[in-house]
Order: structure tokens, then sequence, then C-alpha cells
């Protein structure tokens, strides 16, 4: 077997491995305790976006997964594109197609709106008290964009991750 194949396959793995593990637990468990334990939970995201680099660890994590996934999936389509109207090729192509749309999902939407909620969490930090009801309504309004394109991100992963788990196993 080629070298650059098994090194694509580990990287897509284990980069896969942690981008949809962190997305599923982040958001069944950890979002949705965050948002129980209000400005406690609030402190929490922002050590964790302050101090860590966890956000573009994650990002890291999901860029691997989709440029090492092209790299398994493009020579299949140019070199046996016949392959691709195979079951294998058919469940591997929607797998693929739900794994780029769920990267596109989380590079630029979501770490779009992650963005704008640090920078209003920074205002709010920084000024006395609590926040504004206009700064309340635009974080919850923030907050309820960032739950929807989430769970549109773990429609797509859950998608890849079965395409890829059963490609082979298919047939019809």
């Amino acid at each position: 077997m080629d070298v650059l194949v098994i090194v694509l396959r580990i990287v897509h793995i284990f980069s896969g491995i942690f981008w949809v593990g962190f997305g599923l637990f982040n958001f069944f468990y950890f979002q949705p305790a965050i948002r129980a334990t209000g400005a406690e939970g609030m402190a929490v995201m922002q050590h964790l976006n302050q101090k860590t680099n966890l956000m573009p660890t994650v990002y890291l994590a999901a860029t691997l997964t989709f440029l090492s996934g092209l790299g398994l999936f493009w020579p299949l389509a140019v070199s046996m594109p016949s392959t691709l109207h195979s079951s294998y090729g058919i469940v591997i192509s929607v797998g693929s197609l739900s794994g780029i749309i769920a990267w596109l999902h989380a590079i630029f939407l979501v770490r779009k709106i992650i963005s704008k909620i640090q920078v209003l969490g920074g205002q709010i930090q920084s000024q006395e008290g609590p926040p504004t009801p206009d700064q309340q309504s635009e974080m919850d309004a923030l907050a309820s964009r960032l739950n929807r394109a989430g769970k549109m991100v773990i429609v797509f992963m859950v998608i890849a991750v079965f395409g890829m788990s059963i490609a082979q196993y298919v047939n019809f």
C-alpha cells in the first residue's frame, strides 16, 4: 500500500475523531452546561477562548480532516471514476460531500458567530455591571444562531461518519 495513503488515512481518522468527538461533546454536554450555569459558565468559555488553543485546535483538526479526506478521495475520483457509480462510490461520495459541508459550516459560519460572541462578551465583561438589554438581546440572538449552525454541523458530520464507516459494506 502507498505510504501517502496510509499517512492520509491516519491523519483523516485521528483528526476526524477529534473534530467529531469535540463537536458531539460540545453540542450535547458542554454548551448546555455553559447555558445552565450562567455567568460562571461564560467565565469558563472566556477562559477556554482566551487562555487555551481549544478552538484553533478544533478548526485545525477539522481542516486536516477535510484536506486529508480530499487527498484520499481525489485520486479515486480521477483514476477510477467508474468506482463512483458503484454502491461504495455513491456512499463514500455522500459521506465526503457531507464532511465538506460540515467543514464549510464550521469554518465559515460557526467560527464567525463565535467570534462575534467573543467580541460582545469582551464588551460586556469590560463594562461595569450586567449586560444592557440590547447586549443581552444580541447575545441571545447569537447563541440561537450558533445553536442552529451547530446542529447543521453535527448532522453533516454524523452523515459523513456513517458514510465513511459503512461504504465498503453497502451493496445496492
